[in-house]
């Protein structure tokens, strides 16, 4: 798994959680605020489309097409 690949997987799990939970959490006297969901859905977007880019490399990686021209 490449590093965007984890960021993506991660951004998603942070997504679900604010969606299960909510953006706010309080615990007796305290509360938290979690990450907004305008925030991830933009990172979202941007690491899926760096691994769209990354698998779209992969794909092109084939054999070196190295021409030598004379001078």
């Amino acid at each position: 798994m490449t590093e965007a690949q984890q960021r993506l997987a991660e951004v998603r799990a942070a997504i679900s959680a604010v969606l299960k939970n909510g953006q706010r959490l309080r615990r007796a006297d305290r509360e938290v605020q979690m990450a907004e969901l305008n925030s991830l859905r933009l990172l979202e977007k941007q690491y899926a489309e760096q691994v769209a880019a990354e698998a779209a490399a992969l794909q092109r990686r084939g054999r070196n097409r190295v021409s030598y021209v004379r001078v």
